[in-house]
């Protein structure tokens, strides 16, 4: 099977509004030294999700989603700091190491592709279910069970790593002498029929990328809506039974004990519809990119405006990356049940 090297003359970037010394000082910054504190940061909270998840006693749709979310960017997290210290070479030591970390930092990229796609795939399968269970509450349980959620996450995971194997098959990986120092280098070389293998992984990554986020936009503008019709049907229930006369105490445990259960529910709904927001938020930059790719010639990586795309997916690296890192905050702050089980499992270390 025939290789070829990837080498090719440098674009004219002089139509570019941005410079190089501008995009390798941004680059120092957000791609160095930011993306490496979000990267730790989805790593360790991403771990502390998992241990909490799996120690919470909620609904087991959610929880597997939650579980599942929390693998996937914790991976993302992992291999983020992997690129951090390859950026970090790439960017500041020497020519010939400098070779060798772009060669590494392309095959992260191609490889950060699954965990990333598994995080969209579980947060639209939570807000998808989420939105349903507050439009169809009676059906949610028996359409979206917890392993059919389970089989769709892992199928659509499974066919990623399939078409990301197969593109793979088209790079090979050399440790070739430098003609310049005469010292060794990673070097990559491509097949003649790479971008067509390729191809496969990068339509279906769209498809999910696509999708996902018009899902996810969707049942959050849905869930707002049901939450604040929610908050006021029960704002009125509340004064009418105010108003009624006293109940039985049967009646009354009976009450409290529905309403408990509905509000772990609506803490659930709202940890979602944030965690939806901040999905779309951290997206919106990847959405936008996505366009311009398509729509303005020479926004890419070969392109006049090299430059320029540099700085946009220096720009998509970091917002996916807080993504990730965010998480942990939200079900702190909005969800007791997490809270209440991180503060355990916390007392419990400090115990011993």
């Amino acid at each position: 099977m025939e290789f070829i090297n990837s080498t090719s003359p440098a674009p004219d970037t002089r139509e570019d509004i941005i410079s190089e010394t501008a995009v390798w000082i941004l680059a120092v910054t957000i791609r160095v030294c930011l993306n490496t504190v979000f990267s730790v940061s989805a790593f360790i909270t991403n771990i502390i999700n998992f241990i909490v998840f799996k120690r919470m006693s909620i609904d087991d749709s959610a929880k597997e989603s939650f579980i599942i979310l929390s693998i996937a960017d914790g991976f993302v997290g992992f291999v983020g700091m992997i690129a951090g210290v390859s950026n970090g070479l790439r960017y500041l030591a020497s020519t010939q190491v400098q070779d060798s970390m772009y060669a590494l930092y392309i095959l992260l990229l191609v490889l950060v592709t699954v965990p990333s796609m598994t995080s969209l795939l579980s947060t639209a399968v939570l807000a998808v279910v989420r939105c349903c269970s507050v439009v169809l509450p009676f059906r949610v349980k028996t359409v979206f069970t917890a392993r059919r959620q389970r089989i769709f996450i892992l199928s659509a995971t499974a066919i990623l790593i399939g078409t990301t194997t197969y593109s793979l098959t088209g790079i090979k990986v050399n440790i070739a002498p430098n003609p310049k120092t005469n010292m060794s280098r990673l070097q990559l070389t491509f097949h003649p029929e790479y971008m067509q293998r390729s191809r496969y992984s990068d339509v279906y990554r769209g498809l999910i990328f696509y999708l996902t986020f018009l899902a996810v936009t969707i049942c959050v503008f849905f869930m707002i809506i049901a939450l604040k019709r929610s908050s006021r049907f029960r704002n009125r229930s509340r004064r009418s039974k105010e108003e009624n006369t006293p109940v039985s105490r049967s009646v009354t445990t009976r009450s409290s004990q529905n309403s408990k259960a509905s509000s772990r529910e609506l803490q659930v709904i709202k940890v979602v519809i944030l965690l939806s927001a901040v999905f779309v938020v951290c997206n919106a930059p990847a959405m936008i990119a996505s366009i311009l790719r398509q729509t303005v010639p020479g926004l890419n990586n070969v392109g006049r405006f090299r430059l320029s795309y540099d700085v946009m997916m220096i720009s998509v690296e970091g917002f996916q990356l807080l993504n990730c890192a965010l998480n942990i905050f939200i079900y702190l702050n909005f969800n007791t049940l997490y809270r209440t089980t991180f503060l355990q499992i916390c007392g419990k270390k400090r115990s011993k």
